[in-house]
């Protein structure tokens, strides 16, 4: 279980669960967090949920989205992040067992330069050479292109993330047996068989050729 306390100068005003995949916070009445406030945007910012992990992203507003008082467009979340939106404070919140997991996610969020960037979720499955077959449990990420051409990563968790914080950060997310890549941080979005993938989690095919930070990878089961 996941939560979201918003408190105004220090005082509490109210507590959210988070039970749907997608969030919204801003100053109209449709918002699933309404705040009244002139500095808070109509649509100003959103937490959405991709496998077990929390994002919070602004959508663009006009004076921001702080993430413990650092402007963010895009990042994950962990237990105890304060965002400021406005006068307002909002705090975020999870179970210790889920807490957990998004620690040893944050220990894959920077890589160093060299080391290969990943992927982003799309809208609908960019068209690939044939399908992602049905008993492959072993999905893989090799290297191109660059310094670590030839290197191989085994996608073995639920959430894998690739790349460099304030740069470029992407996640290939495990449902099933089926992947999808996701673009998590970053102004430039990767590339899947030469198309730029949209906010949304994108499905891959196996032999998909991704490109991230100029860096050319491809999917495969082995």
């Amino acid at each position: 279980m996941a939560k979201l306390f918003l408190s105004l100068d220090g005082n509490p005003v109210k507590e959210f669960r988070l039970t749907r995949a997608r969030t919204s916070i801003g100053r109209r009445p449709n918002n699933d967090i309404q705040i009244d406030n002139l500095a808070v945007s109509g649509q100003h910012a959103v937490v959405e949920v991709v496998g077990q992990i929390y994002f919070v992203e602004d959508l663009g507003s006009t004076n921001g989205t702080l993430l413990n008082g650092e402007k963010i467009t895009r990042h994950p979340l962990k237990s105890g992040d304060e965002l400021t939106i406005g006068k307002y404070s909002i705090t975020f919140w999870r179970e210790p067992a889920v807490a957990a997991k998004q620690e040893e996610f944050e220990k894959t969020m920077v890589m160093q330069a060299p080391a290969v960037p990943v992927a982003s979720m799309a809208t609908k499955p960019v068209k690939s050479a044939k399908p992602m077959p049905e008993n492959a449990p072993v999905a893989v990420i090799r290297v191109l292109t660059g310094n670590n051409a030839g290197r191989e990563m085994v996608l073995n968790k639920n959430v894998t993330s690739l790349g460099k914080a304030g740069l470029q950060v992407v996640a290939f997310t495990k449902r099933g047996n089926d992947f999808y890549i996701t673009h998590v941080e970053g102004e430039q979005r990767p590339l899947v068989n030469s198309r730029e993938i949209s906010e949304k989690p994108q499905l891959l095919m196996e032999e998909d050729l991704i490109e991230v930070m100029g860096i050319r990878m491809a999917f495969f089961f082995r």
